[in-house]
Parts: C-alpha cells; sequence; structure tokens
C-alpha cells in the first residue's frame, strides 16, 4: 500500500522536477529520495519520472498519481486541522485564494477575522478565477473568494454568494469623458480599453455588456491587476472598467461614470464540496459570509477625485 510519506516525495519531485531541491524541500538526502521513488516505482510497476543528466520530467503515470496525491494529502491536513480544531478550540491554517479586485476589500476582513480568531493562520494568494477554481478542486487551496460564473457550477464545490457589486468605467481626471457621470456602453465604441485577460471573469462580463451593446473599443493594454488598470486609466492611457470599490481604493486620482446598462460581478466564497470544512474553515465560512466589508458599495453619483499636485499634467485624451 502507498503511504503518506511516498505520496509526499511525489508531490515535491512533481513540483520542482529536481530531485536536489525536492529533497531540500522535504530536508532529506538526495540519494534517499531517489532511492524511495525507485522503491515506489517498482511497487506499483510503473515510471512515475523520466529523467536524465539534465531533466526531469512526469509520464502520464506519475501525472496521474499526482492527482491522486494531491487530493489525498490536502484530504489528511484537513483531518488533522478538524482534530485541532476539535481538541484546543479554533484554530488551525486556512489557505485562501482570492480574486483580483477584492482583495482590498478582504484585507479589512481578514484583520477582523485575526483579531476574532487569533489561533487560526491564513495565507492568503491572488489567483485569476481559473486559478482559484483549481486550487480547491486539487486540495491546494482550503476556500477562495471568486466572482460568480459556470466554474462554481462544478459538483465538487460548495459556495455562498457575497453581495452584488457594480462595474464602473475610470478615467483620468481630465479629458473628454471625466465630463460625464453617466455613460451608455454603447458610447464606448472606439474607445481606448484597458483589457483583462483570457480567464478573467471580469473581462468575460466586460466583453458580454460590449457585445450587447454593439460597442468595439480598442483595447489597448492587458494586465491582470485590476491595480495596474486603474494606473493607466488614472494617466490618460486608456480607460477602463473595474470593480466599484477598485475605483475609490487610495492611489493614482481617477474619474468615475456610472455605465448604462449596469454591469456588475458578484463575488463569492467558495470552497470543496468533498470534505466537511473543519473548525477553523467553518468559522471563516460564516465570518466573510456576515462581514460588512463584503457588502458591496452602492453609490448614487460618483464624483471625480482631485488631483494633487503631482498630477495636475494632463494626460492624454481618450
Amino acid at each position: 500500500m502507498i503511504s503518506s510519506r511516498q505520496l509526499e516525495y511525489v508531490r515535491a519531485v512533481a513540483r520542482e522536477l529536481h530531485f536536489t531541491r525536492a529533497a531540500q524541500v522535504l530536508g532529506i538526502a538526495q540519494p534517499a529520495l531517489s532511492q524511495q521513488i525507485r522503491k515506489l516505482e517498482r511497487q506499483l510497476g510503473v515510471t512515475l519520472f523520466e529523467r536524465d543528466h539534465h531533466r526531469v520530467e512526469l509520464t502520464s503515470a506519475g501525472a496521474a498519481l499526482l492527482v491522486g496525491a494531491e487530493r489525498i494529502l490536502a484530504d489528511l491536513a484537513a483531518v488533522e486541522e478538524e482534530m485541532l480544531g476539535w481538541a484546543g478550540g479554533t484554530r488551525g491554517r486556512i489557505r485562501l485564494g482570492s480574486a483580483r479586485g477584492l482583495t482590498v476589500r478582504l484585507a479589512r476582513v481578514l484583520t477582523d477575522f485575526g483579531h476574532a480568531y487569533p489561533e487560526v493562520e491564513v495565507d492568503l494568494r491572488e489567483m485569476s478565477g481559473e486559478e482559484t477554481t483549481d486550487g480547491l478542486i486539487a486540495g491546494r487551496l482550503d476556500a477562495a473568494t471568486v466572482a460568480r460564473s459556470r466554474r462554481l457550477e462544478d459538483a465538487r464545490l460548495a459556495h455562498r454568494a457575497l453581495d452584488r457589486e457594480p462595474l464602473v468605467l475610470i478615467t483620468a481626471t481630465s479629458g473628454p469623458l471625466s465630463r460625464r457621470r453617466r455613460l451608455p456602453v454603447a458610447a464606448l465604441d472606439g474607445v481606448d480599453l484597458v483589457a483583462y485577460p483570457d480567464g478573467s471573469v471580469v473581462r468575460e462580463i466586460v466583453l458580454a455588456a460590449l457585445a450587447a451593446a454593439g460597442a468595439t473599443p480598442r483595447f489597448r493594454f492587458e494586465t491582470r491587476d485590476t491595480g495596474a488598470a486603474r494606473a493607466l486609466a488614472g494617466f490618460g492611457l486608456a480607460a477602463a472598467i473595474v470593480p466599484h470599490s477598485v475605483a475609490v481604493e487610495p492611489g493614482q486620482p481617477v474619474h468615475v461614470v456610472r455605465l448604462d446598462p449596469e454591469p456588475a460581478w458578484t463575488p463569492a466564497l467558495a470552497w470543496s464540496a468533498r470534505r466537511r470544512p473543519g473548525p477553523a474553515l467553518a468559522a471563516f465560512i460564516d465570518f466573510v459570509s456576515a462581514h460588512p466589508a463584503l457588502v458591496a458599495p452602492n453609490p448614487t453619483e460618483p464624483a471625480a477625485r482631485a488631483p494633487s499636485n503631482a498630477d495636475r499634467a494632463t494626460p492624454r485624451s481618450l
């Protein structure tokens, strides 16, 4: 029977694709690691890794074993966390993925959660929607804030919806669009816009809104980071469509324009449906679902931010 230690060895080599580095991660000698992998290959009757003096690669059998290893090791970690919670109150570690555009609002939640549950450690990683759902399914994440989409219909995932948040257009504080407070989406035809890469749910929402309005903008920049999109818009290089919470956060001054019809995204907190949440994760799910920082703002008339002295240079027209 395969042991959990052997699965840890396979996972480490698969992640590093280098026996010496994997041995260092595991805290064992490289010859001992190589011996254990060869022993497992003989035990299973398959080759898990192709290796020569220059490279290490997973075989098809190795890739299949890695999927099971990730799931089993995540289950073992979840069981250990649950037992720690039952033994000593709510304690443990939560590996949390965060959708880009929600991290700023999430920071306040994590601060308050840390005060309420000081024995629970939260490791936060900002990811795309595809990365978070893949991480939850593979067991690399315990929970994730994601934009609600078809990906959450996967039976392997459970989720709770957070509040809807409008997407708004942001521009420089001077220029043609800086005099507008509302704008039809159709008016974005031919306007320079910041684009988001494939895999971004915000990208999908924006493209659908533009297509429905018959607008074809010019996508001049592409970024994964809504903060970078905000900076590009603030300096007048292109307009950007971002969650409202991103538009009003501190940084380069921007002018906020409401769109008509108004696109919106609905974040959600997701976790694996295959494993019962332990005390720490269960407490986190309830805490996040009720926290006021994740109740989306609903501005009535967003106004332009006044530029500082350092920002008074005239941006390029959009």
